[in-house]
């Protein structure tokens, strides 16, 4: 089974985080998200420290917003990073956290078409093309990766591969159905349920047939929530998060997990007055269970086939866990090797 582990913008430091990628690839993990998540530590710059120090796992951005970061520049980024490693950078597409980027004074306006307008500039861009497009939201006038006019004398920079793989995150069903008409792969949110995974399926083959695709060909890969036990930080965290993410869910999904009005109100209603530590406290064991994996090897070895049966191709752990590398060992004895 292919595994992947993420790492979020703390609480692990650049070093550590350097440190347990070269544990992952030892143990033979399929790859490596690092998620770019305002106001922490730069995925980018993360992203080249674990390039330098890893040989041949993947590494794979996830999610970087073309709002907050220029399509071109993230072609830009993405090339020399897949320089550094030899050639194994994915790069996965999102919006992102809507409240955050509002706080940045960036407005998120046409999503689909910011991230289809993206997909193509960065096709584009790394194929080596000299690129003009005009688009509903962007603008590209004249650039070619590797040309500068003001060091055109120097050697030109090009693109170690011209078809780096682009995965789109997405959670609605237009987004689903646009990953799977034009995106490599599809990034499932962390905090999704096995009814989710089965329902954004549907709407990703429905994009997929609709560009003469088949779904096969699609990467399908998910963000999953997991702590080792219901009493360390990373349980706590994983709360907070459930929380978070039931607040700024549909109430329709969260319906079809089978909880009320009243259930996802209380959460909701405890965020806004309270913060996240008051929404955690709300948020149920039945909401924990359906939406993050809490307990030991079997139990995540069993969890983690039922999000595979419903369609997941790669499951990624995201753990806070403080002993990663204990999670590591369960995860090579218990999924990778089983």
């Amino acid at each position: 089974m292919r595994v992947g582990i993420a790492f979020t913008g703390a609480p692990y430091t650049v070093r550590q985080i350097a440190d347990y990628a070269v544990e992952a690839e030892r143990l033979g993990l399929d790859s490596i998200w690092i998620a770019e998540d305002y106001f922490l530590r730069d995925s980018v710059s993360v992203m080249a420290y674990i390039s330098a120090v890893t040989k041949k796992v993947r590494l794979a951005f996830g999610v970087i917003n073309p709002l907050t970061r220029n399509p071109v520049l993230i072609a830009q980024t993405v090339a020399t990073i897949d320089e550094i490693s030899g050639g194994r950078v994915i790069l996965a597409l999102g919006t992102g956290v809507l409240s955050l980027i509002e706080m940045m004074g960036i407005t998120v306006k046409k999503p689909l078409k910011v991230m289809r307008e993206s997909i193509e500039i960065i096709r584009e861009l790394l194929k080596g093309c000299k690129l003009n497009f005009k688009g509903e939201v962007f603008e590209v006038r004249g650039v070619k990766l590797g040309l500068n006019p003001y060091l055109s004398l120097l050697k030109p920079f090009k693109p170690l591969r011209t078809d780096i793989p682009i995965y789109l995150g997405a959670v609605g069903p237009k987004m689903l159905s646009l990953a799977g008409e034009v995106a490599d792969g599809v990034l499932l949110t962390a905090g999704c349920s096995t009814n989710y995974v089965r329902w954004a399926i549907e709407r990703l083959r429905s994009g997929a047939e609709k560009a003469g695709r088949k779904l096969e060909a699609i990467d399908v890969a998910c963000y999953i929530l997991y702590s080792p036990n219901e009493t360390g930080i990373a349980h706590k965290v994983i709360k907070g998060f459930v929380a978070f993410s039931v607040a700024h869910s549909d109430p329709e999904i969260l319906k079809r997990d089978g909880f009320t009005h009243e259930e996802i109100f209380k959460v909701r209603d405890a965020l806004d007055k309270y913060g996240l530590e008051e929404a955690s406290r709300r948020v149920s064991s039945d909401m924990v269970e359906t939406y993050s994996i809490v307990g030991g090897p079997r139990k995540l070895r069993e969890r983690i086939i039922e999000y595979v049966d419903a369609g997941v191709k790669l499951p990624i752990i995201m753990t806070f866990e403080p002993d990663l590398g204990r999670v590591f060992k369960m995860v090579k004895k218990y999924l990778i090797e089983s």
